[in-house]
Formats: structure tokens, C-alpha cells, sequence
């Protein structure tokens, strides 16, 4: 009997099958087998097309990363492996040259003609973010596959997600790590299907699918749709000028099944768990990569004490001095073999950090102040602010502010040069910040508050702009705060003075056409990082199924670049979609929370709030969706960066009316008014009242008199509350009365 070691397991293909044969029997347009063994600069086409493909190798200096590495098993023979390492622009893939070959033209020279791509991938681990196994694109265009990472979401699953821009964004089905997969994706010109191991998803409408000619094709990278190389193997990619039916499909995976060599083999060692800093408090990870004959069983050791679950990754919450200088390693497991890891050194931390300083601002009499700190190290952290009124000889805490955000409202000419400091308090030491200075001056421009504009103000915004600006304005005045906006036409228009859409109100609104813009600088107070809301209103000009596009309605998203976090977006936006909905997708979750029906000239009420656990969109008054978590989310501006510095800063993401910040997507068309910004999450009741103009009003007692208050309208009485209502002569907000034997009733009418 032979030792475990020297087993082999072969499983025998059908007779007569041969995945080469039968790959080519389809006709395809290029077809790369990646037979090539490793130094060589071509990966052949093997069908009569001769469009050879160029490796493109990365090595990071050492030559165990070698991306891709060739010569690996796979389907029938030879796969290749990438390593997921790299930036953009800086990783090993293969470059299949641009042609009709690979992203057929239409006959009408515009759109795609019909066209199927297959390949074979196998996923060892979940990614920390999106990578890319193949791809014809140059963003916004074109279409690829995705790998879905840790930052999608979905856990510890990854998933296929198929991707052909506008049109469909799609999580197929979920991987099982370190097994072979089969996809091939159609596109008949109408619709596009996925299969995945034989198995068809869709369809999946794709009429407004924009095709990306006259671009490479990439396998293994994702520079072309601007997320991540793969790191996992690959093999046998073919495309096509016409649609693979499903028996085709279903027939070339059972084909290649027949050819997946399962030696069984013993666990190797793809990558140690490393060493790491961590702070008190704060959750840490090692991680180890293997592969070999499944299952694999993972032990892990903390300075030789089992410790964790069954897995390849150990998780759990620094504390100290318990795991400061501990000694991390993993044993592997399978039915041939076991290895041990490299030793992994966790060092634990005690202070705190204060990358972020408060800096010093300017506001208007009347506005909203916010000074923010970003602090991180040992948790818990605790926050005091403090405040001198003496030119700093002198600081006194400020009770209640004990957030890393420092609150001010109604700002008066009185708190002129105060300034504030913060301690920030670690479970071990404590570091303090400041101080910042507050000037504040007077307004100078007033914007009237009647009507709409008055119930929207008696809910306390943060910044609302009326939009009611004169022809030739330059400025979009925050009637309530500080952060006056700029009217950037580009080349295109500012309709000023353009007929409003809200009920009751006779103010005029913006028309931005061709790419005009209102651009707000980037502030704190417009980016609460706790609880906050925005609202607007809108009259969408252009539908997608006219452009097939996505077009950006409003957004305050900043795209942060470093070297742990490429590509990632902070904040948040609404946008058109090409289905004729409206989207709120936050970030860097990347979620997207549809809502409402567009109807061309149509005026739309659109609402988010976040109360710090939950998203909501509402349209029209409506709660439109499910509510949806919000643990994702980092306001723009409030992440740090890779280097431990503040990422909010001034020169982040403006605020912007019609556009995103890093201007992906298209521009708005049509017409914008009334929008605010909240640093609370409005209620339903407030919500409701804005969209059908409706003010509320409050009463008090004051010894044997009552106070009734109202931001607009007509104070109206009656001695039954289903009336009739008469209207009190002379009541002006607020209004005093009496207490008698009798009751009133009262009610405010807005004309």
C-alpha cells in the first residue's frame, strides 16, 4: 500500500472529449489556452484570428511574487496564478490587443454587436476590495467581471458580480474558495446572461450597455475599470462574435470538468500571517494563505495556547498587557500533511493619536459652527471640549460636549474669538487639541424666509439654499449659514429664475443644463459624522432612456487615494439611473438604494436622513425604501489616511448640486431648488410637512396664558376641532392668549 503521500487521484476526461477541440468546434474569435510555460512574452491565440496576447509581469523585486506565474495546473494543461499585489498601473496581467475580435461594433458603428467571453477562474480567498478577473473597459465604458471583496458587505462571501456599464450591475453567485469555476457571459444586443458552472442567471436587460472600443482586453488586472488585480488562477479564455446558446455552455463545462487535474496534495504555505501594531482596544486580524487537497483545517496559537475557530483568518480585540508581544502562529491541516507558519509578533499599543487638529473658522451671525478632531489609538475614546471667552488665558469644559464634533448654533458677534480646545481620552493616556479660533461676522446677504422658506428654516438647517438668485448670479446664498455656493457654468448654462415645482410657493429655481454646476466648499457642518439629513427638490429635463447614462443630482463625495485604500470614495450622492429611478448610494459601502419612477418635467421631492443607525430615502414625502444600515458609511471627509493623517482637511469633496466631486458619472439636466442640509435626521411628520408645505405650531404656558409660535401662515381658531376655523385679526407669531373656561382650538393656514 502506498504511503498517503505518494496517492494520485486521476479523474479520466469522457471518451473523446478534449476541451481544445471543443472550444474551437464553437469558432471562436480569439482563444488563449495559456500553455506558455514562464519568461514567455506571448500568450498564442489558437484560433485562426492570430491576435496573440502579451504578459505583462511584475515581480516587486523578489521573484516568489512573479505575477502571473505560468505553467501551473489547470484546465486540461497549464493555468496561470496572479498575486492581487499592486496599484494601478503597477501589477502583472495579460494584454490582449484591442480589436473587433474581442468587443464586436454593431452595424449601426455605435453600439455593441452580440459577442460571449469564457473563462475559468479559482478564488483562494475573499479580497479585501473588488478585483477583476477579466475585462474589456476603459471606465465609464465597457464591461468586466467582478470578485466581490470584503468591502462589499457580504461578510466573509465573495461573489461574481457581472458589470456592463450603465446598464446592469449584477451579483450573480457566490465562490466557494480554491475550487474551479466556468463563466461565460452573452450579450444577444438586448440582453446579457451569466452562467456560472453551467448554470444560466439573467437575463439581464443591457439596451443601454455602452460598449468600450478600440481598448485592450485585460485578463487578471483591473486597471480598465479601476479596481483591483485578481489573486487566484486562471485559464482557457475564449470570446466570440455571436451568442454561445446554453447547451454550448453547459457542454464546454462538463467538457472541462473532465480535464481539472485533483492530485490530492499537501497544504502549501501561500502567504505567512504577519507581524503587526495594534492599539488597545482595537479589533486585529492575522491571516494565512493556503492551499491544498480540501478541507483544510486551521489551529491557531497564541504564544502556544490554542486559540480561535476553525479558520484562516483570527480574529479579535487587542487588550493589554495580555497580547502585547505575543506570538501568533497557524498549523494547517489535510488528509495528506500539516505545515506550521512563519511566527507572527503583534505589538500593542497604549496612547492616542490626534492626526486631525480643529482649525480655526469663520461663520455668519445666525450659523451653525462645528470644530472636529479626529483622533484614533486605544479604545475607548472620550472626548471633552473646552472653551475660553478671554483670548485663551482661561478654558472651562463645555458640559454635554463630549463628542468628537463640537456643536455651535445661532453663532452671535458676542462669541467673536473664542476659542476651543479637546482632550481626547484613551483608556491609558490622553492627548489635547487646539486651540481653535470662532470669528464671526456679520451677514451680508439676507435671503427672505416667507412661505416654504419659513417652515423649512423653523427645522433649524444647516445650510439651505433657496435658489432664487437674479439672472447673472454668481453666488447661491445659504440663507440660514455660512457655505455660500458658486453657480459654475462650464460650458454650459445657469437658467436662473426658472418657474418652481413646490406647492404654495411663487419662489423661482435654477435650471442647470450641459454640465452647469452649484459647488459648495467643502465644510465639517455640511458633513455631519453622526446623524444628518438632506433634502431638494428637482425636475429631471433628461431620462436615461434617452442617453442610457447615470446622472448625478446631488453629492458630497471625496476620492481618497492611498496606498491601502486606492479608489476609494467617501460621502455620499443621488443619481439617475438609466431605469428611470433615483439612487442614494452611500460610501465607501458602495450600496444602492433605489427609489421612485422619473417622468421627464416632473418635480420631486427627495429626502435622505441618517439617525447614525439606519439610511432612509424618501420621495415625495414617502419613505420609498426599507431602511437601510448605515455602519458603513464615512461622511466625506472623516476617514483617515493611510499615513495616519486627517483625511478632513480643507480641499476635500465639495458639496454639489448637479455633479459628483471627481465628476464620474454624467451631469444633471434640468431644473434645482430649495436644498438644505440638517445635522439631526428629520422625522416622517417633518419630512411630510415640507413636501405638502404644511407648518406646524407649537404652544407653551406661561403662568395663566398660553404662547402660540409658527414659523408662516394664518393663525386660525374655533371652539370644536372640526371647526369652522376663523382667522384671529392681528395674530402675529408669537401670539399670547389668555386661559379661560372655554376651549379653542387653533391651526395655521398657509395660503
Amino acid at each position: 500500500m502506498l504511503p498517503a503521500a505518494a496517492f494520485l487521484l486521476l479523474v479520466l476526461p469522457a471518451a473523446g472529449a478534449d476541451y481544445a477541440t471543443t472550444i474551437l468546434s464553437n469558432n471562436p474569435s480569439a482563444y488563449y489556452q495559456f500553455n506558455e510555460l514562464a519568461g514567455a512574452s506571448l500568450a498564442v491565440d489558437s484560433s485562426t484570428n492570430g491576435n496573440d496576447a502579451t504578459y505583462v509581469y511584475n515581480d516587486y523585486g523578489f521573484p516568489e511574487a512573479i505575477s502571473p506565474q505560468l505553467g501551473l495546473p489547470g484546465i486540461d494543461t497549464n493555468a496561470l496564478a496572479f498575486n492581487g499585489y499592486g496599484p494601478a498601473g503597477d501589477y502583472g496581467y495579460v494584454n490582449i490587443p484591442a480589436s473587433p475580435l474581442i468587443q464586436p461594433v454593431a452595424p449601426d458603428g455605435t453600439d455593441s454587436g452580440p459577442f460571449s467571453a469564457e473563462l475559468w477562474v479559482k478564488v483562494p480567498s475573499q479580497p479585501a476590495s473588488w478585483t477583476v478577473p477579466i475585462e474589456v473597459c476603459a471606465y465609464p465604458l465597457g464591461w468586466n467581471i467582478y470578485v466581490s471583496g470584503a468591502d462589499a458587505g457580504n461578510g466573509a462571501a465573495s461573489y461574481f458580480y457581472l458589470d456592463m456599464r450603465p446598464s446592469v450591475f449584477a451579483g450573480v453567485a457566490q465562490i466557494q474558495f480554491h475550487q474551479w469555476y466556468h463563466l461565460v457571459v452573452t450579450f444577444d444586443g438586448a440582453n446579457a446572461y451569466m452562467y456560472v458552472n453551467g448554470v444560466q442567471y439573467g437575463p439581464y436587460a443591457a439596451t443601454g450597455f455602452t460598449p468600450a472600443f478600440g481598448v485592450a482586453g485585460h485578463v487578471g488586472s483591473g486597471q480598465g475599470a479601476t479596481w483591483g488585480p485578481l489573486n487566484g488562477d486562471l485559464d482557457e479564455v475564449a470570446f466570440y462574435t455571436n451568442v454561445l446558446t446554453a447547451a454550448q455552455v453547459l457542454n464546454d463545462y462538463k467538457v472541462g470538468t473532465n480535464f481539472i487535474f485533483t492530485p490530492p496534495t499537501p497544504p502549501v504555505d501561500q502567504g505567512d500571517p504577519q507581524s503587526t501594531t495594534n492599539y488597545v482596544g482595537n479589533a486585529v486580524t492575522f491571516s494565512v494563505s493556503a492551499d491544498g487537497t480540501q478541507p483544510l483545517h486551521y489551529q491557531w496559537y497564541e504564544n502556544g495556547a490554542p486559540v480561535g475557530t476553525n479558520s484562516s483568518t483570527l480574529s479579535f480585540v487587542s487588550q493589554f498587557p495580555a497580547d502585547n508581544s505575543g506570538v501568533f502562529q497557524v498549523v494547517v491541516t489535510n488528509s495528506v500533511n500539516s505545515i506550521t507558519s512563519a511566527p507572527a509578533t503583534l505589538t500593542v499599543l497604549t496612547n492616542v493619536n490626534i492626526p486631525g487638529m480643529p482649525g480655526s473658522i469663520g461663520r455668519n451671525v445666525g450659523s451653525y459652527a462645528a470644530f472636529y478632531v479626529t483622533a484614533f489609538g486605544s479604545e475607548p475614546i472620550t472626548y471633552q471640549w473646552t472653551q475660553s471667552t478671554d483670548g485663551g488665558n482661561t478654558f472651562t469644559n463645555l458640559p454635554g460636549q463630549t463628542n468628537a464634533t463640537l456643536w455651535l448654533s445661532n453663532v452671535q458677534l458676542a462669541q467673536d474669538g473664542n476659542q476651543y480646545t479637546v482632550t481626547v481620552n484613551g483608556p491609558f493616556s490622553s492627548d489635547s487639541a487646539g486651540p481653535a479660533t470662532l470669528y464671526v461676522q456679520p451677514r451680508t446677504e439676507f435671503v427672505p424666509l416667507t412661505g416654504y422658506g419659513a417652515i423649512v428654516a423653523a427645522d433649524s438647517p444647516v445650510a439651505y439654499w433657496r435658489l432664487d438668485e437674479p439672472d447673472g448670479s454668481g453666488t447661491a446664498v445659504d440663507a440660514v449659514g455660512s457655505f455660500d455656493g458658486t453657480y459654475t457654468a462650464g460650458a454650459g448654462t445657469v437658467l436662473y429664475g426658472v418657474p418652481a415645482g413646490i406647492p404654495k410657493t411663487t419662489d423661482p429655481a435654477v435650471g442647470l443644463e450641459n454640465g452647469a454646476t452649484v459647488q459648495v466648499p467643502f465644510a465639517p457642518e455640511l458633513n455631519s459624522v453622526t446623524t444628518w439629513s438632506v433634502e431638494t427638490w428637482v425636475q429631471p429635463t433628461s431620462l436615461g432612456a434617452n442617453g442610457g447614462d447615470y446622472r448625478v443630482v446631488l453629492s458630497s463625495e471625496y476620492h481618497l487615494y492611498n496606498a491601502t485604500t486606492p479608489n476609494q470614495n467617501d460621502g455620499w450622492y443621488i443619481y439617475q439611473q438609466p431605469n428611470n429611478t433615483f439612487a442614494f448610494v452611500p460610501l465607501p459601502a458602495n450600496a444602492f438604494i433605489t427609489a421612485g419612477s422619473i417622468v421627464a418635467n416632473n418635480w420631486y421631492h427627495l429626502v435622505i436622513t441618517d439617525d447614525g443607525v439606519n439610511f432612509r430615502f424618501y420621495v415625495n414625502g414617502v419613505l420609498a425604501t426599507a431602511p437601510y444600515p448605515a455602519s458603513d458609511f464615512i461622511a466625506n471627509g472623516a476617514g483617515i489616511n493611510a499615513d495616519g493623517t486627517a483625511a478632513i482637511t480643507p480641499g476635500l469633496g465639495n458639496t454639489v448640486l448637479g455633479q459628483r466631486d471627481d465628476f464620474a458619472f454624467n451631469t444633471f439636466e434640468g431644473t434645482v431648488d430649495d436644498t438644505a442640509i440638517y445635522n439631526y435626521a428629520l422625522t416622517p411628520a417633518q419630512v411630510y410637512s415640507h413636501f405638502i408645505v404644511a407648518t406646524k405650531i407649537s404652544i407653551a404656558t406661561a403662568g395663566k396664558q398660553v404662547v402660540l409660535t409658527w414659523p408662516t401662515g394664518v393663525l386660525q381658531q374655533a371652539t370644536s376641532v372640526a371647526g369652522p376655523y376663523t382667522t384671529v385679526d392681528g395674530a402675529t407669531s408669537p401670539y399670547t392668549n389668555s386661559v379661560t373656561g372655554s376651549s379653542l382650538f387653533y391651526r395655521v393656514f398657509v395660503p
